[in-house]
């Protein structure tokens, strides 16, 4: 496996506690009993922000992990279909 670039895995580590931050400060608001406009706002966020984060992942895993298990003899069509498989799932 290539290796793994620290820019990208810290970009990856910030967005999931931006996550993290966003679903605490839901849980809050909820306790507080913020309005449903409000909650469902900070709900955007979070998918937003773990959409962002997905695309980052994907791209990592198209052009590093996907040429990887190519390179290292795996069936290449047996590769390609799990890859769309994967990615596919994205937008479910």
């Amino acid at each position: 496996m290539k290796e793994v670039d620290p820019e990208e895995v810290k970009r990856i580590l910030t967005r999931l506690k931006t996550v993290r931050g966003h679903i605490a400060g839901v849980e809050r608001m909820i306790e507080e009993e913020k309005s449903c406009e409000e909650i469902l706002l900070q709900l955007v966020a979070i998918r937003s922000a773990v959409h962002k984060t997905s695309v980052i992942i994907a791209q990592r895993y198209a052009s590093s992990c996907l040429l990887d298990a190519i390179d290292s003899g795996e069936d290449r069509q047996e590769v390609l279909n799990n890859a769309i498989e994967t990615l596919m799932k994205l937008n479910q």
